[in-house]
Formats: C-alpha cells, sequence, structure tokens
C-alpha cells in the first residue's frame, strides 16, 4: 500500500462514490470464474481458497480475506479444493476536490481506487454481514436504494480501512533455529505457566505441528520435553538449596500440586524429590559434584573443550545437520535446559513423557515428511554432494547440485516435465486435469510459510517476487517471472534444476509435436482463415483474447492468425479487452474459439440473434473450449491444449465434410 491511514481516509471524505454494485458468486471445486472490472472492485472471500489471478499477478486468497483489484482489471478466480464463495463490490469514486491546488502525480499516489492491495480483517463477520446488508438493499425496488446503498457503503469502507490498518502485520519467517531459539528464551521466562504444545505454537505463532519440527530439527526433542528439563533443573536447584516444602517448589516451577510433581520428578529423575534432596543434603550442597545429574549418569555425548568449533564434536554419530543447528543455538540457553550433555542422546534418561503443567501428557512427535521421505537423509545425502550458484533476476543464488525437496508456489507442471516430483506446491495447480496421475504424495503449501518450512525444502521456486525474501529465509529461493515464454522457463529450470539434458530433450520434443501439430491443421486451414477466442459465451459482455492468456496457445504456439480488428484493438502487453457481445461480428474470425466453463456451460449460439448470424457459426466453425484447462500455461499443458486444438478441430472437419 502507497498510502497511510490518514491519506486513506482524507481521501474517501473527499471521494465521490456512485455506481455500487454488490454480487455474491458460489464456485464449485475446481470451478473458475473471469472478470473484467470496469470499476475499481473489492473481492471478499467468505469460504474457502481462490486462486487469483489478478492482471498476470497471482495471489491465493483464504476465507475471511480480501483483495481490492483497480478499475479496468482482467481477474480469474479458481476455486480450490473445497469450493468457494466470495462477494463482489463494485464502485466507482472520483476525487472530490477540482480545485485543489495538489499536482496530479500526488493525487494519484494518495487513490487508493488506483492500487491493488489485500485485507485481512480483524473482525471480518462485521464487515461480512455490511456487505450482506447491501446485497439485501440492492434487491430491493425503492427509489431509495441508491442512498442506501451509498451510506452502507460508506460505512463499510470506515471499518474496511480501519481493520486494514490494524490487520496483524506480516510475520517475517524465522529459521528453525530462530524459532526454537525464541521459544526457549520465553519458556525460560515463562515456565511457571502451564503450557502445552498448542499454546507455545500460539505464542510463537506457528502451528503446534511447525513448531515442532523445528525442535526435531535442531535439538532431537519436542518443546514439551524441553520444557520438563527445564522444570526439573529448577526444582532439582530449589529441592538442593532451600527447604520449602514440595508444594511450593511444584507451584513455583508449574505443577499443579505437590502429588503429581513427585509422580513427574520420579519419572524424569528416577527418583522422589524427597530421595534427591537427602541425597544432596548428605553430599555437600555446597558441592556441585552430586549436583545437576538429571539426564543420567552416561558419558558426555560432546568432547568437553573452550574451543567452540569442538565444543560440539559428536562422538557417537548422528546427524551432521542437528549438531551445526545446536551450534546455532546460544550456549547459555542449552545451558539452561540441561541440554548440553544430551543434545544428541534423543532423549532423557528418564520418562520424558512425563505430564506437562496443565495434566496434558507429552506425547513424541512423529518426524515429518515420512511420506517423501526423511528430511533428514535427504539433507545428508545433499550436503555430500556440491552446491551451484546460479544467475536469476534477483542476483546470484547458491543452489544444490541435486535438489532433493522442491517446493514451488506456481512452476508445478515445469518441474515435473523436467522429470523432478517436487515435495509442495499450490493446490491449484495441483488440479491441474492435464497433471492428473502426476501429482500423489505432493503437498498443498498453497501460500503457508509454515507448511512450506515444514516440508523440509532444499530449493524453492517461486513466482512471487513479494514473496522472495520470505521463501529465502527457508531454503536457497529462485523467482523465475510466470509471464516469460515457456520455452524460456524450460531452460532456466533445466540450470536451476541440474536438468540441462532433461530441458533440452523435452525442447526438442516440443518442438517436433508442434511441427506436427501445425502440419495436421495445414490440410484443413484455409489460406486467409482468421481465428478468434472469445470468453463469456452468451452474455453481455465477453473477453477477447490475443496472444496472452487463453489466446496463447491458439496464437501463440499454433500460429493461427487473429482477425485484423483483434490484432489493432488489444494492447499486446495486457493480451486481452472486453467488448460488448454487440460487437462480436466485427471482431470474430472465420472460426471461433469460445472459453466456458466445460461443467456448467453450452450455449445454443445458432438460435441467438447475435451469434446466429455469424459465419463461424453458419459454418458450424465455433468450438468451445474448456476455460479452466486453458487457464494453465505450463508446458505439459501447454501441450496438452495444442493437442486438444488440433484433435478438436480435424474431428470437426471430419463431421463438416460428411454433411
Amino acid at each position: 500500500m502507497m498510502i497511510d491511514q490518514q491519506e486513506h481516509f482524507r481521501f474517501w471524505e473527499q471521494a465521490s462514490i456512485r455506481d455500487i454494485e454488490v454480487e455474491r458468486t458460489l464456485l464449485a471445486k475446481g470451478e473458475r470464474k473471469l472478470f473484467t472490472t470496469q470499476s475499481s472492485s473489492f473481492f471478499c472471500v467468505r469460504r474457502g481458497n481462490v486462486l487469483v489471478l489478478l492482471n498476470q499477478k497471482t495471489y491465493s486468497i483464504n476465507h475471511f480475506e480480501m483483495i481490492h483489484a483497480p478499475s479496468k482489471s482482467f481477474i480469474e478466480c479458481n476455486a480450490g479444493s473445497e469450493g468457494a464463495e466470495f462477494i463482489r463490490i463494485s464502485y466507482k469514486a472520483a476525487w472530490g476536490s477540482a480545485n485543489s491546488e495538489e499536482p496530479q502525480c500526488i493525487k494519484e499516489r494518495m487513490n487508493p481506487t488506483h492500487i491493488t492491495y489485500r485485507v485481512t480483517p480483524t473482525q471480518p463477520m462485521m464487515l461480512y454481514e455490511m456487505a450482506d446488508r447491501m446485497l439485501e438493499v440492492q434487491q430491493q425496488e425503492e427509489h431509495s436504494v441508491p442512498l442506501q446503498l451509498k451510506a452502507l457503503f460508506y460505512q463499510w469502507l470506515y471499518h474496511m480501512v480501519e481493520q486494514f490498518y490494524l490487520q496483524p502485520p506480516v510475520v517475517k519467517i524465522a529459521s528453525p533455529v530462530e524459532l526454537v531459539t525464541l521459544t526457549l528464551e520465553y519458556m525460560l521466562k515463562n515456565y511457571a505457566k502451564p503450557h502445552t504444545l498448542e499454546s507455545l505454537a500460539a505464542v510463537m505463532g506457528r502451528s503446534a505441528g511447525h513448531l515442532s519440527n523445528c525442535f526435531k530439527q535442531v535439538l532431537n526433542r519436542g518443546p514439551i520435553d524441553c520444557l520438563i528439563r527445564l522444570r526439573m533443573q529448577k526444582g532439582c536447584n530449589l529441592l538442593a538449596e532451600t527447604k520449602l516444602p514440595l508444594r511450593v517448589i511444584a507451584s513455583s516451577i508449574g505443577y499443579q500440586d505437590a502429588y503429581y510433581f513427585s509422580n513427574a520428578f520420579k519419572k524424569y529423575i528416577g527418583i522422589s524429590p524427597q530421595k534427591y534432596r537427602k541425597q544432596m543434603l548428605e553430599e555437600d550442597v555446597i558441592s556441585s559434584a552430586g549436583r545437576n545429574h538429571i539426564v543420567g549418569t552416561s558419558d558426555p555425548c560432546y568432547i568437553p573443550s573452550y574451543d567452540n568449533d569442538n565444543y560440539y564434536q559428536y562422538l557417537d554419530g548422528g546427524s551432521d545437520e542437528m549438531l551445526r543447528n545446536i551450534k546455532r543455538v546460544p550456549i547459555a540457553l542449552l545451558m539452561a535446559f540441561g541440554l548440553l550433555l544430551s543434545a544428541c542422546s534423543g532423549g532423557s534418561s528418564g520418562n520424558t513423557g512425563a505430564a506437562a503443567g496443565d495434566g496434558s501428557t507429552a506425547q513424541s512427535e512423529a518426524p515429518a515428511n515420512q511420506a517423501n521421505g526423511s528430511g533428514e537423509n535427504n539433507t545428508n545425502e545433499n550436503s555430500q554432494g556440491t552446491t551451484r550458484k546460479v544467475n536469476t533476476s534477483m542476483g546470484e543464488v547458491e543452489v544444490p547440485a541435486n535438489p532433493q525437496r522442491v517446493v514451488t508456489d506456481f512452476f508445478l507442471g515445469h518441474i515435473l516435465a523436467l522429470d523432478v516430483k517436487p515435495v509442495g506446491s499450490n493446490g491449484v495447480f495441483m488440479q491441474n486435469p492435464y497433471l492428473e496421475g502426476r501429482v500423489e504424495g505432493i503437498q498443498d503449501i498453497s501460500d503457508n510459510l509454515e507448511a512450506i518450512t515444514g516440508l523440509s525444502p532444499d530449493l524453492i521456486v517461486t513466482g512471487d517476487a513479494k514473496s522472495y525474501e520470505s521463501y529465502s529465509k527457508i531454503a536457497p529461493t529462485v523467482f523465475l517471472d510466470n509471464s516469460a515464454p515457456v520455452r524460456d522457463q524450460v531452460q532456466e529450470l533445466g540450470v536451476i534444476l541440474g536438468k540441462e539434458a532433461e530441458a533440452s530433450a523435452w525442447l526438442t520434443d516440443f518442438e517436433q509435436k508442434v511441427t506436427a501439430a501445425k502440419e495436421r491443421l495445414s490440410s484443413i486451414f484455409k489460406e486467409g482463415e482468421t481465428v478468434t477466442v472469445f470468453d463469456g459465451g452468451l452474455s453481455k459482455d465477453i473477453t477477447l483474447y490475443g496472444n496472452a492468456h487463453t489466446g496463447r496457445t491458439i496464437h501463440g504456439e499454433l500460429d493461427l492468425p487473429m482477425n485484423e480488428n483483434v490484432a489493432s484493438t488489444i494492447d499486446p502487453k495486457v493480451g486481452w479487452a472486453t467488448i460488448s457481445s454487440e460487437l462480436a461480428e466485427s471482431y470474430a474470425g472465420d472460426r471461433v474459439f469460445m472459453a466456458v466453463n466445460a461443467k456448467a456451460e453450452s450455449y445454443d449460439y445458432a438460435s441467438d440473434p447475435v451469434w446466429g448470424t455469424l459465419d463461424a457459426v453458419k459454418n458450424n466453425e465455433l468450438y468451445e473450449i474448456d476455460g479452466y484447462k486453458f487457464y494453465f500455461s505450463d508446458p505439459i499443458s501447454v501441450m496438452g491444449q495444442i493437442q486438444d486444438i488440433v484433435d478438436m478441430m480435424v474431428e470437426r472437419a471430419q463431421e463438416n465434410s460428411q454433411k
């Protein structure tokens, strides 16, 4: 957002609002909805998850989130696996101070109607209830409806702007070591409070599974085990150095009562608190010789040394990666939790299933990602190899020579085409019909940083420049332009993934198949004929495509020529335009492709007073294509789209020849 809260409110105070419209849309699983906004709009997702392609940029909007789209925007909304429901609030706004002395550029900068921004409301139900009220008012047939809508819209705007600036800041992703360190510091200050894994995760702003996975990666034990160790350390000190009764000690370190503390102490230390205190008294409490043996008497698993580089040398084997992580945790914290002698042991000598302060049982968490293999093993395997430096638009990036755990938000089909199966990707792309049978075992990460971190990726490939910094804190990250030509993307990914040979082979095969497809069409496509790609069916306004989006395969790869009016109307940088269906005749080519929702739509064009007059309809050369399938632009999808188009045209030619 380019304006602050004061400027934001100031604009709306001076703006003149008109033409307010509210619309509710329901989408089934995998269903697509296309919009071309003539006025500025808020898209408020009320249920499910929607992947929004807004002016060639991709956003993943979850329930109770909204996005603002400027006027004249091209928007594709694709529902996730649970379907989706969203409300669109459209409006037009004009600057209210005609005599303002401020330069026009300042006005434009302060004008929130020209900006794309995302809102995660702190009180979403308030906004959605007001949107519902606007829907009800809009359906009335009273003369006061426009005024009522305007009044409600101003109230809605006030609360939306207020909540926009109150929304929680984007949490910068912390590395596992950083997260573990912050959690240990929190527990050190708050060990006497009742805690569960879930409550600790909530304090740190992470999911319970993610927090547990990070502790396993760094310390080879869960956060509750660390909390118990700290409490036992504090309990041992109080037993040895004070004469406080057990109930006071128990309460001071977070246990419900003396009985509960005694049971937990005996399970963890091996003896009762009373016996431990007696031993300390007998051995001279001033001496440290008999103190602090709270993890058993096994030999230390680190070589004692004051040289920090050697302090953590591991004697019994295990994970080198874990040791590298432990070295980055402050030594003082490890000592406070009694972890220096046991971080490599996988648990204490006692029963680490002792209960936490709230009475819940601490259970051991299974290693993450078992379905995709052990993240630790893959890391070790990769660490035995080498890394490479690749040049990207974000600068030079060091990547694994042979990445094993790749995560991508946009380039799923591209990576699969190079015989690499990612461990995680965006669920919308996993529903791509052209990738059916290829995505089993891949985890849906959407844009969830916790889910990505939990997969322990060794390489992230993203098409979202805004997420690059956050992703880079998880693993080596490479940014690719998601609007670049598919051939360039494949070549670049071949270098990044160390799959240059596969990329070269794919490009050769692709060119051969494109050539063969063009040859098949040459026998049925007459010289001078043109093709037009529409979207919208029999609606008032329809979308016209050039050499981009849905027209990318037809005009771009197959080189089917456009109608001259299409070529002169569409800005190549935009790739589409909206026209009234009444003008279809001026833009329709000899053959017409109409993108529709194949699951729910099919139209009788011949009976329509406008479309029925077109030569393409009269000659049975109008083809309905699945707009959802043609949304995808990865190499596997593009090749499938080419095959679908050619098969469709060849089959239609055979039908027409038999008439």
